[in-house]
């Protein structure tokens, strides 16, 4: 009876060995539905995910250093232009500086110049109050030399060769 249902080597049912293989591929059909399909298609996603963020990951580094050198010659012309600035402030000042000196200067000039034409004013001026004074002088000590009154023009005459002596004294 086991004849032709037995296994020579391993005496086991033929009939329970092919339920058995058809159990194991059924269970195997199955597993790959269920477990294995949806198994292998979360880590082909999650295999994407990584991919795609370390793609991300390289974008962001490139962007990254895109952005640091474009600060660095920001800055580099931030710098530039500062020192550009301070160099025009400088020259600026220097300009302003030698304009107020020489507008002191020449202020300093004019006074100069101006004083001197007082003191030659003060001085002819001061001739001239003195020539009146010895004149009136000269007259006075003349009338009374004279005991008499002397005329407009005689007293002119008398003080212009009088101031003629002086001048050559």
């Amino acid at each position: 009876m086991f004849g032709l249902t037995t296994l020579a080597a391993n005496k086991l049912p033929l009939g329970n060995m092919l339920f058995i293989i058809i159990s194991f591929l059924v269970l195997m059909v199955i597993l790959k539905k269920v477990a294995y399909g949806p198994l292998t298609k979360v880590l082909d996603e999650r295999a994407e995910k990584i991919s795609a963020d370390i793609d991300g990951a390289e974008t962001a580094r490139q962007e990254a250093e895109t952005l640091a050198a474009q600060r660095q010659s920001e800055l580099a012309e931030t710098r530039q232009k500062a020192t550009q600035v301070v160099a025009d402030a400088k020259a600026s000042a220097q300009k302003q500086s030698d304009a107020l000196l020489t507008a002191a200067a020449d202020r300093a000039t004019l006074i100069n110049q101006q004083a001197q034409t007082d003191a030659e004013k003060l001085k002819e001026d001061a001739i001239s109050t003195a020539k009146d004074d010895v004149a009136a002088l000269s007259v006075a000590i003349a009338s009374k030399l004279m005991q008499k009154e002397l005329s407009l023009n005689d007293q002119q005459a008398l003080i212009d060769a009088y101031i003629s002596d002086l001048e050559t004294k």
